[in-house]
């Protein structure tokens, strides 16, 4: 099987995770990646302590860098900026998540890329905006994803504190919506012969995220939502509920005349599917809250096993709260090859979650592990057309080093 990307040359000039991740995604599809990263590497290898990562190898780097080349230059330096000119002269796409400034301090922006390589496609993640109002204000899932895109404001139920993001919730979906954004303007370029530049910041990928919300704030001042209280917001059978053993099941039941009463034989009580209260969405919504109190208590009189065959019996929509050691041998993931194996360095064999989609007939997943920092210096450079006096003349300058 071929790859879709296959033969499509990226070079990318990003940390930490978002825009790696969509260049990952890229590498998966079968792109050739170079990661353009400083002498002492990119600054998330070593961020190790919050993720409470000990292992030698840093497996949250992994996912989000595998499959890649990795060219470790001073971009400090105009020599290596040079030497990167060249190597994007021959790229089909560039990524970075560098501000507008630092792209221009490198010349890394777009107008000076264009000129270098006039069919280029640049893809560039921003927290907020690459001009304008916060071009410059550092930008990070937790603050612009969920803070202030206003998806923290609704998590949660109405009195408990603030919830706080997962580490790359946010950055890896603006990943795909980066990768969806570059490659609609791959297209584009094959249409017009013309370079193009591909925006998407944390931001409104999170406005995104919370879109069905946003539409009735904007739009039905007196219908805005916040966040959820199972005991007073009346759809009780769109709601997660504890078990006897301390799990939590989601019910996603939204047709209350068909839903109700699948529900209620499930619960074995009968009495509620013919309380003409509760029969309609209407009456739901009014009444509901009676019996809120009453069906988790039902929930608690039996462990989450023991609920799975009597809602599955029932044609009940739910979930389990699964834990993360439970997701990875759910027979779904499983089947669909969901998590793949790769080798590290050593040759030691590790997990990684695999590319989140599929293309029937297509190669799609990751091909190897990540790069050690400037592990393909030598390589990148020859390919690109460095001749080797020229290479010895960069490493002697400081540019970068043949040993990694």
């Amino acid at each position: 099987m071929v790859g879709p990307l296959d033969g499509i040359r990226v070079v990318e000039v990003a940390s930490f995770l978002a825009a790696p991740s969509s260049a990952a995604l890229m590498a998966d599809m079968g792109a050739t990646v170079i990661k353009i990263e400083p002498p002492d590497g990119d600054t998330f290898r070593g961020n190790r302590a919050h993720l409470h990562v000990s292992a030698t190898t840093n497996y949250v780097f992994e996912v989000d860098n595998r499959g890649k080349q990795s060219l470790a230059l001073d971009l400090g330096k105009t020599a290596a900026q040079d030497a990167l000119h060249r190597l994007i002269a021959s790229a089909d796409i560039f990524i970075t998540n560098l501000t507008s400034k630092r792209t221009e301090k490198y010349r890394l922006d777009f107008e000076t890329l264009k000129q270098i390589q006039p069919t280029l496609v640049y893809g560039h993640l921003v927290g907020y905006s690459s001009t304008g109002i916060d071009s410059e204000r550092p930008g990070f899932d937790s603050t612009a994803y969920w803070a202030r895109s206003g998806v923290m404001g609704l998590m949660g139920e109405v009195g408990a504190p603030a919830v706080q993001s997962r580490p790359g919730q946010g950055d890896h979906p603006t990943g795909v919506n980066l990768l969806a954004a570059t490659l609609a303007a791959l297209r584009l370029k094959e249409q017009t012969g013309l370079p193009q530049k591909a925006e998407v910041s944390l931001l409104r990928t999170g406005l995104w995220t919370i879109a069905t919300d946003m539409q009735l704030a904007m739009n039905l001042p007196n219908s805005t939502p916040s966040q959820f209280n199972r005991q007073t917001h009346g759809l009780l059978i769109r709601s997660a509920y504890e078990t006897k053993d301390k799990r939590w099941i989601m019910l996603t039941m939204h047709n209350v005349p068909k839903h109700w009463p699948l529900l209620c034989a499930a619960l074995a009580r009968p009495d509620w599917s013919a309380d003409s209260r509760f029969a309609t969405n209407a009456g739901m919504l009014e009444h509901g809250t009676e019996i809120v109190t009453e069906l988790q208590a039902e929930f608690k009189s039996k462990t989450l096993s023991e609920w799975a065959g009597l809602l599955d019996k029932n044609e009940c929509i739910w979930a389990p709260a699964a834990s993360l050691s439970e997701i990875a041998t759910d027979p779904v993931i499983v089947e669909q090859e969901a998590i793949k194996t790769l080798e590290d360095v050593s040759g030691k064999e590790y997990r990684i979650i695999s590319t989140p989609f599929d293309i029937q007939g297509a190669d799609v997943a990751p091909r190897k592990r990540a790069p050690l920092v400037g592990e393909h210096n030598y390589e990148v450079l020859i390919e690109a057309g460095f001749s080797e006096a020229e290479i010895t003349e960069l490493a002697a300058d400081g540019i970068f080093t043949l040993e990694h």
